[in-house]
């Protein structure tokens, strides 16, 4: 901001001329001050159809790469003509224009955000300017209302995070802050000051007002490097032809400046405002006049969703009017920007219903049929994987992250996961980042305790590798379906034979149960003679099942209402599939495989042969 220069009289407007030449002067050949405007504001783009309501709108990424979408609106406004944006690589700034033909200036802005990035704590941080380097600041009252982030359970905390000494600027400041005393009848004006930018508000009840004059502009002879001025019998100085400001009460050598003032209220009041203190909502301090190149204070309000700042002129006096005026500026600039820090990791996924797209009345438990109904051409039925186009989630599951699958004795977190509408069976697992500490590794567990879903597409136990600089972990999905759906189909299917057929792959083999009627190589179902099996394993599922084992029970004469007993019988078929621990030829028991790779959509069968018990003789090799 520049102070307001208006041409009331001759002598004033050449005056605020001057100034003006000033200005440039800074601009043109100090452009190293442009180094002092802060950084890492983050860079911001504007939409091109602002959004309804508000001045600028669009998107911002952090310097962390964490993402969002802003807006930003204006309230009211006194002493202001509208206000212009600029954007880019270091926040987004706002020229509020000036108005000169009010007082007691004011404006309002609100800055919403709306974080894309839910594993980081983002920061809104405020500044003079972050482009501009002509023009300067008055001494203003700032006004700070804030409000929380919810997708983080963290207060809202406003801080200062940067306020270091710089150069005041005279023509925003005044003698009352930079004029000096140089002897006990004299002083000098526009004494080089640096201090602190950002001031406790020390106003109360009236008192701390804050004033601008010209010394140079009292009765007195002299200039500004050395000035005497006029007094009364009081001891008090007062303005000559030229008011050209307004003076504190008492104006006399003890408290007319004040670094010298003897009047407490004058003296100690605005003390710097110390880094690191916390700004409460909806309370102010003061900034005073810096040009916008030197200026570099911030504060910083962490997980804010929404920072409103009002900015209020607060000075009495100014350097162009003759009269008593309030807060009278000009420009004012102010500058929003968004930091990121990690805060969270987030774990998410889906339990899903990895049906493929077979409804409940299709499903079949029995159906082994892979070319053609129900369970042909179902690429994303059984496959481990959510196809959100054609399955859904599922609710009564549990989704825990813990510090580890095999041995688990930490849990960070638990969720039971959404149980209706859009995202029904979605969880979201958040823990902060110190909770994890030094872990390298963590464990995501899914439990039920329901009967319904009881078969898994996909292990209950996922284990993650936490990588640098990566917070977040999605699509940890965890694949049910019900009884009906389930991967493997076994038929089995039998052959009457008379125990001297050599090749048993050859038989004709039926799903329907034999009787004494039907034959297999011309022999009948009696004691003594044969009955050969063929167990066919189908994999209907789009993933290999691994670690298969079929095992078939040879039937025990008082088991299950047997009358007879079976012995595993010759010939034999493809001994390498079964388990050393299978029965043994001409013994009763258990048919056991050794465990098998079944592939996806394929199918496989085994063959064994069996005598049919006798009462005569329980030798395998009888007649």
């Amino acid at each position: 901001m520049t102070g307001r220069f208006i041409p009331v009289l001759n002598t004033v407007k050449s005056y605020s001329t001057f100034k003006s030449q000033i200005i440039a002067f800074f601009v043109i050949t100090t452009p190293i001050f442009a180094q002092a405007i802060p950084t890492n504001f983050g860079t911001f783009i504007r939409d091109t159809n602002t959004i309804a309501g508000s001045i600028a709108s669009g998107t911002y990424r952090t310097a962390e790469n964490a993402t969002g979408k802003f807006k930003v609106t204006a309230g009211a406004a006194n002493g202001y003509n509208g206000a212009s944006v600029r954007v880019g690589d270091n926040g987004i700034e706002i020229k509020n224009e000036a108005n000169a033909g009010n007082d007691r200036d004011k404006f309002t802005h609100t800055i919403i955000i709306t974080p894309d990035d839910i594993t980081s704590l983002h920061t809104i941080k405020i500044g003079q300017t972050s482009y501009t380097t002509g023009g300067n600041s008055e001494i203003a009252r700032q006004t700070l209302s804030f409000t929380q982030n919810s997708q983080i359970n963290l207060p809202v905390e406003a801080t200062v995070r940067k306020n270091p000494d710089v150069g005041y600027f005279f023509g925003a400041m005044g003698d009352y802050f930079m004029g000096k005393r140089i002897s006990r009848d004299s002083f000098s004006s526009n004494n080089a000051t640096s201090q602190p930018q950002l001031r406790v508000d020390s106003f109360s009840d009236g008192n701390n007002d804050l004033y601008y004059y010209s010394l140079t502009a009292l009765n007195g002879t002299g200039n500004s490097s050395s000035f005497t001025p006029s007094t009364n019998n009081s001891g008090e100085v007062s303005f000559g032809a030229q008011k050209r400001g307004t003076l504190p009460p008492t104006p006399t050598f003890e408290n007319i400046l004040k670094d010298s003032s003897t009047n407490p209220n004058n003296r100690n009041s605005y003390s710097p405002l110390n880094t690191n203190t916390l700004i409460p909502n909806n309370s102010s301090y003061v900034s005073y006049g810096i040009e916008n190149s030197k200026s570099n204070y911030v504060i910083a309000v962490r997980n804010a969703e929404s920072v409103t700042l009002t900015y209020q002129g607060i000075m009495k006096g100014n350097s162009a009017i003759e009269a008593d005026v309030v807060g009278e500026t000009y420009n004012e600039w102010i500058s929003f920007g968004i930091e990121s820090t990690p805060y969270y990791y987030v774990f998410s996924g889906t339990v899903f219903d990895d049906n493929g797209g077979i409804t409940t009345a299709e499903a079949d438990a029995s159906n082994a049929n892979i070319t053609s109904g129900a369970y042909s051409n179902k690429p994303n039925y059984f496959n481990g994987l959510f196809n959100s186009a054609s399955e859904s989630g599922i609710a009564g599951s549990t989704v825990k992250i813990v510090n580890s699958c095999d041995n688990p004795t930490i849990t960070y977190a638990a969720q039971s996961v959404k149980s209706s509408g859009s995202d029904i069976g979605t969880y979201q697992l958040k823990v902060p980042i110190t909770d994890l500490g030094s872990q390298a590794s963590v464990c995501l567990l899914e439990e039920r305790s329901g009967t319904t879903y009881p078969i898994r597409t996909t292990t209950n136990k996922k284990a993650i590798t936490l990588e640098n600089a990566k917070y977040e972990y999605q699509n940890n999905n965890f694949g049910r379906v019900i009884d009906q759906n389930v991967a493997l189909v076994l038929e089995k299917e039998q052959a009457a034979n008379d125990c001297k057929v050599t090749d048993i792959t050859s038989l004709t083999y039926s799903k329907d149960p034999l009787s004494s009627s039907e034959t297999g190589a011309g022999a009948d179902i009696k004691p003594g003679n044969c009955i050969a099996y063929k167990i066919t394993a189908t994999n209907r599922a789009n993933i290999d099942i691994n670690n298969f084992v079929m095992r078939d029970i040879l039937q025990k004469k008082g088991d299950n209402n047997a009358a007879v007993t079976s012995k595993l019988a010759n010939p034999s078929y493809q001994a390498s599939d079964y388990a050393s621990d299978s029965v043994p030829i001409g013994e009763n028991g258990t048919v056991k495989t050794v465990p098998l790779s079944l592939s996806a959509r394929t199918h496989r069968s085994f063959y064994f042969n069996t005598q049919y018990g006798t009462t005569q003789s329980d030798t395998v090799d009888a007649p």
